[in-house]
């Protein structure tokens, strides 16, 4: 067992010092706990804010939630508070993690409908204010403020965010990889509290002070891939698994709108389903636990499935590109790779893991 006591993924110097030149924005006072209620931009955000939670400062006027348990474990849950009467009325979006591997929005009211595994919020807290020109007379215009929650990655564990029926705000802190042999005590960087009046600039420039933390690049700072000024097409979409080559011709002669870049996704490779048989009916569920037999291409574009036109895959993406123009074609298989696919069928018969980088045959076809 793996037990760890972990500081964070950079502390307030490496934040702070990226921090003060990122952007501007108004309503940034640096959240703090007082008498039991985190307050954010001046407001109070929640009340009956436990003790164990912890507010780290970042210079530029974010700071990072953290909490502390008095035992170990691979997977804690701390609440945040409950929400002031202000905010539990409040409109909100966020992204959450609906499967395994998709993350989707929702918007609503009141933040107690804040799903499982949110994995970004933002808060639109409403104000009225009274004008104060002499022509208002005693007119009241409506204010925005909004407070943003960012779960992050902090050492070997990963946040996500929850709400509860009771109007609490909690997040949910688990070792990366699911091990339970991970264990920890405290988090003190676990997400990143932010506010401001321009909701578009708040995220902007909170994602740039998570940059510093040297996790990722933001998006300002990366080279954009050539394709991304040609439209393009992803068999996904249309096939899911299904994919094969005849429709993808017909896709590519019928479609109106003659694409320049194509990814072939998942359902070229060779897999199976150990729990469903040949002929037997779909199963909802069954395609969960599929196994990857081989990473070179399956029947369907081998010589057999091609009407004898092409070799293999490779032919037929070659075939493709000249016949109707296309710049880029890519092949995925990230699925597996990124570790999303149950494992990997070997020749005897065994399951197991295993690197499967070195056997990859990639085509990433250019246009000369």
């Amino acid at each position: 067992m793996v037990m760890i006591k972990w500081c964070g993924i950079g502390g307030g110097g490496g934040g702070g010092g990226g921090g003060g030149g990122v952007g501007k924005m108004t309503n940034t006072a640096t959240p703090s706990i007082a008498d039991g209620s985190l307050t954010v931009g001046g407001r109070v955000v929640s009340t009956k804010v436990p003790e164990n939670l912890v507010v780290s400062p970042e210079s530029s006027g974010p700071a990072f939630l953290g909490a502390t348990s008095p035992a170990p474990s691979s997977r804690h849950v701390f609440t945040i508070g409950v929400l002031d009467d202000h905010c539990r009325g409040c409109s909100f979006i966020c992204l959450f993690r609906a499967k395994l591997w998709w993350m989707i929005p929702r918007l609503g009211k009141p933040v107690s409908k804040i799903p499982n595994e949110t994995q970004m919020l933002l808060l639109e807290v409403r104000e009225e204010s009274a004008l104060n020109d002499e022509n208002s007379s005693g007119m009241t215009t409506e204010d925005k403020f909004y407070i943003l929650f960012l779960p992050v990655l902090d050492g070997p564990f990963w946040t996500s965010l929850l709400g509860t029926a009771e109007n609490e705000l909690q997040f949910c802190v688990e070792s990366a990889p699911g091990d339970p042999d991970v264990q920890g005590s405290q988090v003190l960087e676990a997400v990143l509290l932010n506010s401001g009046d321009n909701p578009f600039e708040l995220l902007k420039n909170s994602i740039k002070i998570l940059e510093k933390h040297n996790t990722f690049v933001h998006i300002e700072h990366k080279k954009a891939p050539p394709h991304l000024d040609w439209f393009g097409w992803c068999t996904w979409d249309t096939f899911y698994t299904e994919v094969n080559p005849q429709g993808i011709r017909e896709g590519l002669q019928k479609g109106g709108c003659p694409p320049k870049f194509l990814i072939i996704d998942d359902g070229w490779q060779e897999t199976m389903i150990e729990f469903q048989k040949d002929g037997e009916p779909h199963m909802d569920g069954t395609q969960f636990a599929s196994r990857l037999v081989d990473i070179r291409e399956n029947n369907k574009f081998k010589s057999s499935g091609l009407e004898g036109s092409c070799i293999d895959l490779q032919d037929f993406i070659q075939t493709i590109k000249e016949r109707y123009r296309l710049k880029f074609v890519y092949v995925t298989c990230y699925n597996w790779l990124l570790g999303r696919g149950p494992s990997i069928l070997q020749n005897d018969g065994e399951i197991q893991s295993q690197d499967c980088m070195p056997n990859l045959i990639t085509w990433q076809h250019r246009k000369s």
